[in-house]
């Protein structure tokens, strides 16, 4: 890193199509140091994901590059080799690689944020893999090892969560010189969500009274749709009170998944179907706004770095019941109740138990605004981050005036 005391940090989002790492990348940009810092901040990002960011700062440059979307060896020789370029050319003090997979060898100091817990996960790899295609085994087992490299390659290794970091450790070993966990922000916690409002919108198929239930996510097998659905009908089998999904995780959407004809025959089955509404995809403000029309967000997913729906849903005063993950606990701590994983039955039990139960949906309400404003800042984030970022290191990039262009494929 050169001896300057401000930093030209190239930021490799090159990957972030969807879901939490477009959240990641765009809370971040929001939140980095303003010119006066004298920072300068190059990211690379795919070219949806570019148009969608608006009202950036002067000091962060976007370079379009569509090689998220290409096949794996061309992605890897662009992050080896063509991203290296990059690097020199623009003089660059600093690479923070935000998705997963670094650069090795890489000539100046490189921040890897690791969010994909999948290529570490026991329980992923015990229930999942071993129902997919051979091609999809060795490409999972590929990425696993490009996984490890980038972590024993890159000099700090970043993880939303200690829970990650953990079960990152137990495949990677990583000295607590290198290891940074840090935890993300939340829009809400900011101000962003308000709340919900003592009256509530129903959907129109709900009769009163009606307990309506949020998931907000992207569908995969991880996920754990299945349980929750599952639990619909032994939630609305008997007693007044009736109980309505509103999802984003559609099984349809994700035919890849191993999961989805399972989780699609549950979803179109008639004791499910008529309990059920898929609403997504949605933006991030019309995300935000289920929020306002919900009673209680479930959680059941298996495997998390981090979980935004819950911090998310903690800042907008909302119950949470989610599965009983190390992760889920050090997300939500009081401000959940929690059931066993793939237990369909307790997570009935807990859904019901917390939709009769007024004060603990209001103590669980008070304590997740209380931990999304005080654990889960944006702003501290950034700062925890740039001060890894600027710590030394005999790394220098070579020199190359070569003028900016952009970034290929090849």
């Amino acid at each position: 890193m050169s001896g300057r005391s401000t930093m030209k940090i190239v930021i490799n989002a090159a990957s972030a199509k969807m879901g939490g790492a477009v959240t990641y990348l765009t809370n971040l940009l929001r939140h980095v140091p303003p010119p006066e810092s004298g920072h300068e901040f190059l990211v690379l990002l795919p070219p949806g994901t570019a148009e969608a960011q608006k009202n950036l700062a002067p000091n962060i440059k976007l370079f379009p590059s569509p090689v998220g979307s290409a096949g794996l060896w061309k992605r890897i020789w662009w992050s080896q080799v063509t991203l290296r370029s990059f690097l020199k050319r623009q003089r660059a003090d600093v690479l923070f690689s935000s998705a997963n997979f670094g650069m090795f060898f890489c000539p100046i100091r490189q921040v890897l944020l690791i969010q994909n817990l999948l290529y570490v996960s026991d329980i992923y790899q015990r229930m999942f893999l071993p129902r997919h295609r051979l091609r999809k085994k060795i490409n999972f087992r590929l990425r696993r090892r490009l996984l490890r490299w980038s972590a024993q390659a890159a000099d700090v290794v970043m993880t939303p969560t200690e829970a990650a970091m953990e079960a990152l450790r137990h495949y990677v070993e990583l000295p607590a010189s290198k290891a940074l966990a840090n935890p993300y922000g939340v829009s809400g916690a900011d101000g962003g969500l308000d709340g919900p409002p003592e009256k509530r919108e129903r959907p129109r198929s709900c009769e009163e009274p009606t307990v309506v239930l949020l998931f907000p996510s992207l569908y995969a097998e991880h996920k754990n749709l299945g349980t929750l659905l599952k639990a619909l009908p032994l939630l609305n089998g008997s007693g007044r009170r009736k109980f309505f999904l509103r999802t984003t995780a559609a099984p349809n959407w994700m035919n890849w998944a191993v999961t989805f004809k399972d989780d699609l025959a549950l979803a179109q089955s008639p004791d499910v179907a008529p309990r059920v509404e898929f609403i997504g995809p949605l933006g991030r403000e019309q995300t935000l706004e289920t929020y306002r029309h919900a009673d209680i967000l479930v959680f059941p997913s298996l495997v998390e770095s981090f979980g935004y729906p819950m911090v998310e849903a903690m800042a907008a005063g909302l119950p949470i019941v989610a599965s009983d993950t190390a992760t889920n606990r050090e997300i939500c701590a009081e401000a959940a109740v929690y059931f066993r994983p793939i237990s369909p039955e307790d997570l009935a039990h807990q859904i019901r138990q917390l939709a009769a139960d007024d004060s603990l949906q209001a103590k669980l309400g008070a304590a997740g605004r209380e931990r999304a404003a005080t654990h889960f800042r944006w702003e501290e984030h950034v700062r925890r981050l740039l001060a890894r970022v600027g710590a030394p290191s005999p790394k220098v990039v070579a020199s190359d005036r070569a003028a900016p262009k952009p970034l290929s494929c090849r």
